[in-house]
């Protein structure tokens, strides 16, 4: 599908490359939101970005106003007026919604003396006040829309909301193509705007809230996920591709990646799709488990579980898989391993924080986890932790979060699995992500990833 640009910053990656082209877009928001200021940016980047001009309907501004205001941003509307790229239009609501469904009418006339491809409408909020009929008001709504599609325009429609309105509860949100909410809301007693669009009809977006800034130079949205900075041309996979994807290639050399799974998941699958993908390439597995001289029972049974038993049993034999004990042991094993290891293979950590916590008290494995992940920042070797945050206090998490590399979480709700990247060494940050346990490696099915 053809799609336009809306040159606001943020905004195009939240909508993943913009509006499509012809759709109608809500913007519905309570007063001081923002949803003007928006607008008016939308037209003029369209003007001085992509050549396409843009008109302007307002029903309670005078022409002089929306120009001062275009101006306080640096955008000088009447020069582009001037210059027959936009028209500033303002009119009654009966008006309008009488002449735009006449193709003769005047409204049509002037969208197609300058080739008008945008339009903003501020705001359709007044068209209430013309029937109290909910039918009728809704083919009213329908018929304006269905004018402005026939005249090949993009259009945002402004709507404004009360504070007691419940989103969603419009007709014009069932109408339009798009929707956009913004909002005020108080964090930590200050008032912080945020955009979320809630609706994008045969089109993906990103969901979530993004906070929205309104500067000298116009509107700044700021996603709330980011995607890798970069990829690593040096990094361990999980086992999983869709999970490399997402963190920006797998694993990098000498980091820790935590996975922070809820009681009511599976670790294991995961266990067994990092120990396979590590088989599979030749490297070096260290367990740390400070309690057993053999491999811990739970990564036994997680090999049995998804076909590794006969790999593991042999590369534990030929000392490809080691156990080592916890504290002071590690950094002196990590290098002995990283010497013995075959040239191009990698050292692989493996720590399940549940089993460690079943052995040693929560202040040793703290010591323990810290002493891990400095020892492989050290040694260029990378290692892979899960822990479910049930188990501990939440100063306890917290200082975990800071130590680990990476952050994982993986949860249940309801009868479906989630899993978000938290935090990545090249700072990636993803939406929640759906998935479903398979019987096929890689025994995980992100969907829509």
């Amino acid at each position: 599908m053809a799609r336009i640009l809306t040159g606001v910053e943020g905004l195009d990656d939240i909508t993943r490359g913009g509006f499509v082209e012809g759709d109608s877009v809500l913007v519905a928001g309570s007063p001081g939101t923002g949803k003007t200021s928006l607008g008016m940016q939308f037209l003029y980047s369209g003007i001085t970005k992509y050549n396409e001009p843009g008109f302007f309907i307002t029903f309670e501004e005078f022409p002089q106003q929306i120009y001062r205001d275009a101006l306080s941003f640096g955008w000088d509307f009447r020069r582009l007026e001037e210059e027959d790229k936009l028209r500033v239009l303002f009119t009654s609501p009966e008006l309008m919604q009488q002449d735009i469904q006449r193709q003769e009418g005047l409204v049509p006339q002037m969208i197609r003396e300058i080739n008008a491809r945008r339009v903003v409408v501020d705001s359709i909020t007044h068209l209430r006040r013309l029937t109290d009929d909910p039918g009728e008001f809704r083919e009213m709504i329908y018929g304006v829309i269905n004018a402005l599609k026939r005249e090949g325009l993009t259009s945002m429609l402004i709507r404004e909301l009360v504070e007691s309105e419940v989103p969603g509860s419009g007709s014009e949100e069932y109408i339009a193509d798009s929707v956009i909410y913004l909002t005020r809301e108080n964090v930590d007693g200050q008032r912080m705007r945020f955009l979320e669009v809630i609706k994008s009809r045969g089109t993906h977006h990103l969901p979530g809230r993004c906070l929205f800034f309104i500067h000298d130079e116009g509107v700044r949205v700021v996603p709330p996920y980011r995607s890798p900075f970069f990829r690593f041309e040096q990094a361990a996979s999980t086992g999983h591709p869709g999970l490399d994807d997402l963190l920006g290639g797998g694993i990098p050399d000498g980091a820790l990646y935590l996975f922070e799974i809820s009681s009511d998941i599976h670790q294991r699958v995961l266990e067994a799709n990092f120990l396979r993908e590590a088989l599979a390439a030749g490297d070096v597995v260290a367990v740390v488990d400070p309690a057993a001289s053999s491999l811990p029972l739970t990564l036994v049974d997680a090999a049995e579980r998804f076909g590794l038993a006969s790999e593991l049993k042999a590369a534990y034999e030929s000392q490809q898989v080691v156990v080592l004990a916890a504290g002071a042991e590690i950094p002196p094993a990590l290098k002995a391993l990283q010497e013995r290891a075959p040239r191009g293979a990698k050292v692989r950590v493996f720590l399940n924080a549940m089993r460690a916590l079943g052995v040693v008290p929560p202040d040793q494995f703290l010591r323990d986890f810290a002493l891990v992940a400095d020892a492989l920042r050290e040694r260029g070797a990378l290692g892979m932790a899960t822990l479910s945050r049930d188990v501990l206090d939440r100063q306890s998490v917290e200082r975990i979060h800071s130590l680990a590399d990476g952050i994982i979480r993986v949860w249940r709700e309801g009868t479906y699995n989630y899993l978000q990247v938290m935090k990545t060494v090249n700072s990636a940050r993803t939406p929640v992500v759906a998935f479903l346990e398979i019987a096929e490696p890689p025994f995980i099915e992100l969907l829509e990833y």
